[in-house]
């Protein structure tokens, strides 16, 4: 009885804790909806099972009905052919041992059977009657009823029938290969025979006579169809090895190719779908019919609207129920709540006025002096923020004005010396990748824009210097796709570049080098890499940029205060917890690192 105790402990300190109108729902939950909910639980539980159970018996009446039909007409099949085994006129003439190769007896004999046969295929039902006998009935054979036992020569199933213990087999299409003759009146995938011996009366060892009746798979598979009447069930006939003969499915295909191991379940779990399953086998033939019914479509038709009346009533009732209840009650938590969300906001720099409610009592007081509070706060704080947003656009101003001004003074020289020089085409690729850098960098006077553009301005960037340096320069910009969108301050890498060239790899001795840059995403950060394998840096100049501090004397070091430039602005937009960082060796190349945050 402890956890008891706990139990109702707990329940009291949530209530005890909650707001009122929190507590006026869960007393109509406890009292209304929960028991109307239980209610409706149990009846539509019931009425489920009960309709379950009236469609399984449904299903196990039609697989009896379907099973029934089958085994008849399998049985009729079989029937027909020991009509022929047991007809004495035909075993005296066939199986006698005797074989009369006169044309006047053999053709009477044929217009005698050709009676029986026309009887068997119109009255039983059989597409063809083919027999099989010895060549020295030459007279009688018409490749269509009668036909040479010697065309049997290769048959698989031949030596079964010849060998086997039993006088007859059941074929399916794929196992009879006679079945693809252009004589058939079906096509070969469209049959399925029925193979009888007779032996030769005065020697058993002998095969005299093979019957093959022919019927149509097509008839079988629409009595499969017609017993299906759920959603995904299917119905299919197999051989004692598990192959399937026929079968037939509704709505999907038949979701097994061949059948599987059943063990006298009633159930099977196939590809996370359980089946039922029902399954006997036919008397008159080796063969057995299963059908597989979905668990989930057994309830499909379950006659609910009853049960759906009762609900739709119980809960218009417990609708009317609930709002006449607590109607007034949430009315007076909605204010309430009102004033503790506008003053959550606030303490989040929010400022918003609550709406009139149109009533006027002590709560509604307390709005209008909420409200008044909140104008107050607002000028105040606006006042504040406006003289802070100033500063800092001007500060960010003053940054990005230093911006590479001495870069588009050398591009300008080196296009007078391309056109003093009459070289037309190096100055129409200075002047467009010019045109395109600083379109990319004006980005119509916003101070950010995607990563992509970014880069982009970094290739017009390097096509000049490119131009400038012919043969020196490599760049390679490896960033995932998935960093593109991101969002960065204008021009951050540029700067980086351009250093790289002037103080990096243009100092080495050969003048040549190679940049890369790297992107990666980090758990909460993204990280852009600036590599060169020039010079390196000086490790006081090293510790004074990772410092954050400025260069000594600007006017000398050129793109080295472009640099503490980016850095400033990155912590302007984003805070001191983003900036860049240096790692470089004497004569090893610099790594520039810039953490920034995933905007």
């Amino acid at each position: 009885m402890r956890w008891v105790k706990r139990f109702f402990h707990y329940l009291q300190n949530r209530i005890r804790y909650s707001n009122f109108f929190t507590k006026v729902v869960a007393l109509f939950l406890a009292s209304v909806f929960l028991p109307l909910f239980v209610c409706s639980f149990l009846l539509v539980t019931d009425t489920i099972r009960v309709s379950g159970e009236n469609t399984a018996a449904s299903i196990r009446n039609n697989f009896q009905q379907t099973y029934d039909v089958l085994n008849d007409r399998l049985g009729q099949i079989k029937k027909c052919a020991n009509l022929l085994l047991n007809d004495p006129g035909i075993n005296q003439f066939l199986r006698s041992g005797k074989i009369d190769p006169s044309f006047s007896a053999q053709r009477s004999f044929k217009a005698d059977l050709d009676n029986v046969i026309y009887f068997i295929e119109s009255a039983q039902g059989i597409k063809r009657l083919r027999i099989y006998v010895d060549p020295a009935y030459f007279y009688i054979l018409d490749s269509y009823h009668y036909c040479s036992i010697n065309l049997l020569t290769g048959q698989d199933w031949l030596t079964q029938i010849q060998q086997g213990r039993g006088r007859s087999l059941w074929l399916s299409s794929w196992e009879n290969d006679l079945l693809d003759q252009a004589q058939n009146v079906l096509s070969g995938k469209d049959t399925l025979s029925y193979m009888v011996k007779g032996v030769d009366l005065t020697d058993f060892r002998r095969t005299a006579v093979i019957y093959q009746l022919d019927f149509s798979l097509s008839e079988v598979e629409e009595q499969l169809q017609s017993s299906l009447v759920l959603e995904g069930s299917c119905a299919l006939v197999a051989d004692a090895g598990g192959q399937i003969i026929a079968s037939a499915s509704l709505g999907n295909s038949c979701a097994f190719d061949t059948l599987p191991e059943l063990d006298g379940q009633d159930s099977i779990l196939v590809d996370g779908v359980r089946y039922h399953v029902s399954c006997a086998d036919f008397e008159a033939a080796p063969w057995r019919l299963v059908t597989f019914v979905p668990d989930k479509s057994l309830f499909s038709y379950s006659d609910l609207d009853q049960v759906l009346l009762f609900i739709l009533v119980a809960f218009i009732a417990g609708t009317v129920i609930f709002s006449s209840t607590f109607h007034f009650s949430k009315g007076v938590s909605q204010k309430i709540r009102s004033v503790v969300d506008g003053m959550e906001a606030v303490r989040h720099g929010e400022f918003r006025n609550l709406p009139a409610s149109g009533t006027h009592d002590e709560i509604d007081e307390l709005i209008d002096h909420y409200n008044y509070m909140v104008d107050e706060l607002e000028l105040l704080v606006e006042a504040k923020y406006l003289s802070g947003i100033e500063l800092k656009a001007a500060q960010l101003r003053a940054l990005q004005a230093q911006i590479n001004p001495h870069f588009l003074y050398n591009t300008l020289e080196m296009i007078n010396s391309y056109a003093f020089l009459e070289d037309p085409k190096k100055v129409e690729q200075l002047v467009s990748a010019l045109s395109r850098f600083y379109k990319l960098s004006l980005n119509h006077g916003r101070d950010v824009y995607q990563l992509w553009q970014e880069l982009k301005l970094v290739e017009a960037y390097f096509e000049i210097q490119k131009i400038r340096y012919p043969g020196c320069l490599t760049l390679e910009i490896d960033v995932p796709s998935s960093m593109m969108q991101y969002t960065v301050p204008n021009i951050i890498l540029q700067p980086l570049v351009e250093n790289s060239i002037s103080h990096g790899i243009m100092s080495r001795g050969d003048k040549r080098g190679r940049i890369v840059i790297l992107g990666q995403i980090l758990e909460d950060t993204i990280q852009l890499q600036v590599i060169d394998d020039g010079i390196g840096i000086p490790p006081e100049m090293m510790e004074q940029l990772n410092a954050g501090r400025p260069p000594e004397n600007a006017q000398s070091t050129g793109s080295r205060y472009g640099v503490y430039n980016i850095n400033e602005r990155i912590q302007n937009y984003y805070g001191c917890a983003y900036h860049l960082h240096f790692e470089s060796a004497r004569g090893g190349g610099t790594r520039v690192i810039m953490t920034l945050p995933p905007m």
